[in-house]
This record gives structure tokens, sequence and C-alpha cells, in this order.
């Protein structure tokens, strides 16, 4: 099989979850390589594939002691309700209160000591509520624990899961509880208020009261070591019931001035802005999300790029804010 051919059936294989029929296409590249006098290349793709028959090796030991395995894809019957991904982002990268970051800390804690406190009888957390503003950091949050403990992240995109699987919504929750069983990673059901909004609300009828109910019942039974991480614009918005199915509530607060600040120097390190520049730019920012921050210095990176500067200016910056402030961009 020709080297083009062999890269096409390895990108399918991998598509379609097979495994084993993807190790083999790889040993027949690796063949393919030396024999083209590509050693080097081959040498790699065999560190490739040793590294990969190692995965497979502990994912079969986990598979048969009955612990949880670890996947950085969905499978196939869930590829369009979950995206799964590992994350880089680390609890330094986040802008937050001394007292939330010491709640996130806490939750780190308990699940890198997980053993200890099961030999104690004792759960750590795992099951978690983000609420706050949209922007605020309560997504980035999830990529940080998944970061930080080194498991895949799986967002759960519950806007497919109502519009597509109207009708079987609660079967394909059950699916993905069972997913949740079987591969430890860090589950964000986020927008969440569009699963736990109030059950007596005159639009809940039907179908979105299976949906809750069925929610509640998988997450009560739910024993799992995976991590189930919430996160909605509305705290309000939803019922004790769900509330109370959660071990920790974390509140995301609008940012701060100064919070701001912190986030400006962080995003401007390379930038030659003086901290009083970065003072003037966290008061013109006032009002506006973390998120929001973030794409006006990228809009005004991207500018001073477009017109061969090497660094935004502070009144660019300024300028991109303050089209935030005013909602233009919007």
């Amino acid at each position: 099989m020709a080297t083009a051919e062999l890269v096409a059936e390895l990108v399918r294989a991998h598509t379609q979850g097979d495994e084993r029929r993807w190790l083999n296409l790889l040993s027949q590249l690796i063949a393919a390589e030396s024999r083209a006098g590509h050693t080097r290349q081959a040498a790699r793709l065999r560190e490739l594939l040793a590294e990969a028959r190692e995965l497979e090796s502990s994912q079969a030991k986990r598979a048969a002691t009955g612990r949880p395995i670890q996947l950085a894809r969905a499978p196939r019957d869930l590829a369009d309700v979950l995206d799964v991904r590992y994350s880089d982002v680390r609890l330094t990268d986040l802008v937050l209160s001394s007292t939330l970051r010491d709640s996130v800390q806490r939750v780190l804690d308990e699940q890198r000591m997980a053993g200890r406190l099961i030999e104690h009888g004792l759960a750590p957390r795992r099951r978690l509520l983000l609420h706050g503003p949209p922007g605020c950091g309560k997504t980035m949050a999830a990529h940080a624990l998944a970061g930080e403990l080194a498991l895949p992240l799986a967002r759960v995109r519950l806007e497919v899961l109502f519009s597509r699987y109207l009708g079987e919504t609660a079967a394909t929750l059950t699916d993905i509880f069972d997913h949740i069983s079987r591969v430890r990673a860090v589950y964000l059901f986020d927008e969440f208020d569009a699963l736990g909004k109030h059950r007596g609300d005159e639009f809940d009828v039907g179908e979105a009261k299976r949906v809750v109910g069925t929610f509640l019942q998988l997450l009560d039974a739910d024993d799992s070591d995976s991590l189930i991480v919430a996160a909605t614009n509305l705290g309000g918005a939803l019922d004790h019931a769900l509330l109370r199915r959660f071990d920790d509530v974390l509140e995301f607060p609008p940012p701060t001035e100064e919070s701001i600040a912190v986030l400006l120097r962080r995003l401007l390190r390379s930038v030659p802005v003086d901290d009083d520049a970065v003072r003037r730019l966290a008061r013109l920012a006032r009002g506006l999300s973390f998120a929001d921050v973030r794409v006006a210095v990228d809009s005004a990176r991207k500018a001073a790029i477009l017109s061969d500067s090497e660094y935004p200016s502070a009144e660019s910056i300024a300028s991109e804010l303050s089209s935030r402030v005013r909602g233009d961009s919007l």
C-alpha cells in the first residue's frame, strides 16, 4: 500500500475508533518509511507506536479491573453530544478572588488525595455547580480542573441534546452517564440552565420534566470517579432539588476593576505598557467580562500585526475596550 493510502487509512481507522487496525496500519507505515530510508521519521513513528501500545495496555488493565479508563475522544454514538479534548489551562491562568481560588484548590486537593479520604469513609468533592454572568471564568475553571488533574475535558452539548434528540433526551442522558461511569474525565454541562430551570415554569411540560427527573436520578446514582461540572449564567433560575445534589456551589462574580487590571497585566506581559496605562485601561473596561477584555486585547493585537507594528498601543487597546463598553462590537 502506498504511503498516502496508508495515511488515509490511518485517519479512517482513528475516526472510526478502530484501535487495533490503527496500530496495525501504523506498523505498516513504519516499515514503509524504513524501506524508503526515512530513518528519523521511522524512529519517531516507532516511539508513537510504543506510546500507543502502552496506553492500550494500561486501558485494558483498567477495564479488566473495573477501574475507569481515560479517552481523548467521545465514542461514536455520543460524538455529536460530547466534545472531548485535553486542556493545558492551569489554576494560575485564572483571575479569581482568594476565596474562590481556595474553593477550586480545595476540589483539586481532595481529588489528588481521594484515596486517603476514601480510606476514612469520606468522598472527595466532584459534583460542582458554577454560576455567574457570562464570560467571568466558569468554563475556564472547568478547563483548569481538567488541566490540573490531567484528565480529558468532555463538554456535554446540551443545545444538541435538546434540539437533535427531542423525545430521546432522557435516554441519551442515560448513555452519557454510563460513559461518565466508564471513562474518568471532567464532564462540563455548560449553560446548565437549559436543563435545570424551575420545573414549575409555564413552558416546562412533558419532555422537560422527564429530562430533569432523569438527570436527578442519574446524578443521585452516579458513584464514578469523574468530575461533573455544571455551569450556568442563571443560578437563581435553578430549583433546590438540583442545587442540593452538588457538593459545592461556586459563584463567579463580575470582574472588579482590580481583577481586570490583573488580567490586563498578564495579557500585556510582552507589551511595553506601563502600570499607569494598565490601570487606566482597567477603569475604562469596568462593566466588561473577562472574556470581553480578552477579545478586545486580541483584536488590538491583530490590528497591530496587520499594520506591521510589533505591539498594540495603549490607545488601540483603549479603543477596542471602549467599543465593547458601548456595545459597538455586538
